[in-house]
């Protein structure tokens, strides 16, 4: 097995974002516990299985997912976007399943910007919507990204100036070869 040139790309940018905002955690929380205290309520407030045994799977099974489930897949999502020699790569762990990977040649134009969330995108995460698709985790900076087929990403980031600067000047190096 041979090790080709494409195999050893430089890694040049790493940034790593997870969910961490205090709103998001109470709110998890406060969900969490209520949850929870639904799926639990049954062992210690009816004892007549018998009669409502389907109810009670069903509020365990919500437990289960809302109460612990939820707050994992919240705790463990991280965004992580990379520049590397042969191009840029977001991946959004558990939330895509491979990691989206986008030459250099086909990017347009690269901008540092300031966004609304909520407006523009509706929220955080992985959104699809009139001004193109965005990842993101937190905050209200990141970069746009414009492809040569006209669409738009945009990589949400706390170092936006950076990860901006960085992909112009590979860019631009490579329009000027």
């Amino acid at each position: 097995m041979s090790i080709t040139e494409k195999d050893c790309a430089t890694l040049l940018f790493r940034e790593v974002q997870q969910f961490r905002q205090p709103w998001i955690w109470i709110v998890l929380t406060g969900t969490s516990v209520t949850a929870l205290w639904a799926a639990l309520s049954p062992f210690f407030l009816d004892s007549d299985w018998q009669d409502h045994w389907v109810l009670h799977i069903i509020l365990i099974l919500f437990g289960l997912i809302f109460g612990i489930g939820l707050p994992w897949v919240f705790y463990v999502t991280k965004l992580v976007t990379e520049i590397r020699s042969d191009g840029l790569v977001i991946s959004f762990y558990p939330l895509l399943f491979f990691p989206i990977k986008i030459y250099f040649k086909n990017m347009q134009n690269c901008t540092a910007i300031k966004y609304k969330p909520l407006q523009e995108y509706g929220g955080w995460g992985v959104r699809l919507g009139a001004k193109g698709t965005a990842y993101n985790v937190s905050g209200n900076r990141g970069v746009q990204i414009e492809l040569i087929n006209g669409s738009k990403i945009l990589i949400g980031s706390k170092k936006s100036e950076v990860l901006a600067a960085t992909i112009n000047l590979i860019i631009g190096s490579k329009n000027s070869n």
